[in-house]
């Protein structure tokens, strides 16, 4: 067996362990259910809204909270302008002003410009017993909020996440990152269940307000600041709930710069924080630090090592397969008509490679992950299109992202903007 075989089956072993670990795991919860708050129990809420030149969406995203389901009287919202240089101040200006409840609304300005300044600023201000940090390019269902409060109940729950999906996706990279974000949803709620959560998505996560009194706010200079609080939370070993039934709709980036910036960003402050917080890989913090982050982590490696190999074998098998064609005169020029070799070849080719017969197991675990979704959510639209487009670009992207991003550690000390 060659050392590169050796990798590639050892990588399908660890994904089946930690699949199979997963699903049990999952089963074994499947009954534990919270029930809601009554609205006279219901703890107060304060929704802060850093907004950094949000002018297309910052109205939207206020409207999506203000038709929430929530009890009005314990709903408080906070908008941070972070400095725009748009029309995000006047037109949230604007919004409250015409808003009959507007005394429920305040605004403020952080000339400091960065996400964790603004959302400092406005837990400073906050009154609630629960905090929620919102994307000003969020946007949420009526009744969300109120299904991720219920798991406060908990005294040891310090932050609740949501079903993060994407809006609307138009082109190739946001339907490709519509099925990651569906994917994980599962992923997500079974590491609730192990307490093995480490990232608290900043675009709708809530917070107990009395973790920011005791342990502080934001990091400021920290490049993934929701990332790095999820962190802490779990280094003073409370809790992190997921709320599936909670969807939070983001707009994902358009352009492969753009996404490439955010998950550079995103790798970076990951591997950053692990290193800041590197006592979560022990027995003290159960699956979280004995199995699920060291997976994680291996997972990436055989990601990255395994992209590597498959792109350049392809590459070099498909040139070897196109000069075999030649040597036995076969009509290239004919290859979309019916040839009964050519796909007699192709698909023993495949079917007698035990890695194919693999890719094929984890593609049906993936479709049982996108059921749950469904269950979920109610409706996981455009399937038809957008799975077989995660199918052949996202190992390829996933791959491409961590070695981008382990390039700039290596080489860069890791130096990047928020933007």
């Amino acid at each position: 067996m060659t050392f590169i075989t050796l990798i590639i089956y050892t990588s399908i072993y660890l994904g089946l362990i930690a699949t199979s670990f997963y699903v049990l795991t999952y089963i074994s919860a499947i009954n534990l259910k919270q029930k809601p708050y009554t609205n006279k129990q219901s703890p107060t809420v304060t929704i802060l809204i850093p907004a950094y030149n949000e002018e297309k969406s910052i109205k939207a995203t206020m409207q999506s909270i203000l038709e929430s389901d929530y009890p009005e009287e314990k709903l408080e919202i906070i908008v941070i302008d972070n400095s725009s240089t748009d029309q995000t101040l006047k037109l949230a200006k604007e919004f409250k002003k015409d808003f009959k409840g507007k005394n429920k609304i305040k605004i403020f300005t952080e000339k400091q410009q960065g996400k964790g300044y603004a959302l400092n600023l406005g837990i400073s201000q906050a009154k609630g017993e629960i905090i929620v940090s919102m994307d000003a390019d969020t946007f949420v269902e009526p009744y969300s909020l109120k299904n991720m409060v219920k798991y406060f109940k908990d005294p040891q729950i310090m932050s609740v996440s949501p079903a993060i999906v994407i809006h609307k996706p138009k082109n190739i990279l946001q339907r490709v990152q519509y099925i990651e974000y569906v994917i994980g949803l599962f992923l997500r709620k079974t590491f609730a269940i192990l307490n093995a959560i480490h990232i608290t998505p900043g675009a709708f996560s809530a917070y107990r307000a009395s973790f920011f009194k005791e342990h502080g706010g934001y990091e400021t200079e920290n490049i993934t600041e929701d990332l790095e609080l999820a962190m802490r939370i779990q280094y003073y070993q409370y809790k992190i709930e997921n709320s599936p039934e909670s969807p939070a709709y983001t707009i994902a980036p358009n352009k492969f710069s753009h996404l490439l910036k955010q998950r550079r960003r995103w790798y970076i402050g990951l591997m950053k924080n692990m290193r800041k917080y590197k006592k979560l890989f022990s027995k003290d913090y159960g699956d979280m630090g004995i199995f699920v982050l060291p997976i994680a982590w291996i997972s990436i490696f055989f990601a990255v090592f395994i992209t590597l190999f498959f792109f350049i074998k392809t590459i070099l098998d498909i040139g070897k397969e196109i000069n075999f064609l030649k040597s036995i005169n076969f009509d290239l020029g004919n290859l979309l008509n019916i040839n009964y070799y050519f796909w007699e070849r192709l698909a023993f080719l495949l079917f007698t490679n035990t890695i194919f017969i693999f890719i094929i197991i984890f593609i049906l675990i993936i479709l049982a992950y996108l059921f749950y979704a469904s269950k979920k959510l109610g409706k996981v639209s455009g399937l038809a299109i957008n799975l077989p487009l995660f199918f052949i670009f996202f190992a390829v992207l996933f791959g491409f992202w961590w070695i981008v991003s382990l390039f700039y550690m290596i080489f860069n000390g890791g130096k990047v903007s928020w933007k």
